[in-house]
């Protein structure tokens, strides 16, 4: 039994139930990922790069920002002391990121030690 999420999802299913022959598990992985990366690709590049202009330039070789759920935005830090630093600072740079942004993308930012690199 197959599941399918949607129309066009069904679409290619038929198209490739009409073939005989297997299908490539590497180009269907490839597909799949082309289509994952159009969707989130742009938006990622959006946040980091707002990212970077929120803060200060000597924080940004420190910081990583790392996944953005529910609008609550996860940075990783490489050391307390600038996941403290950050903290003191986190009303201003979610005002930036805001502004950057629109209100409804970020609500939050968290901050959590990780490795950066």
């Amino acid at each position: 039994m197959v599941f399918v999420s949607r129309a066009s999802d069904a679409a290619c299913i038929k198209m490739q139930k009409k073939s005989n022959k297997p299908e490539d598990i590497g180009g269907i992985i490839n597909q799949v990922i082309k289509k994952l990366d159009t969707k989130t690709h742009g938006a990622r590049e959006e946040i980091v790069a707002a990212w970077h202009k929120a803060i200060e330039p000597g924080a940004i070789a420190h910081t990583k920002p790392v996944a953005i759920k529910k609008n609550i935005l996860t940075i990783e830090v490489d050391s307390s002391t600038w996941l403290y630093m950050l903290s003191l600072k986190k009303k201003n740079n979610l005002a930036k990121m805001q502004k950057a942004l629109g209100k409804e993308k970020i609500e939050d930012i968290r901050f959590r030690m990780g490795e950066i690199s």
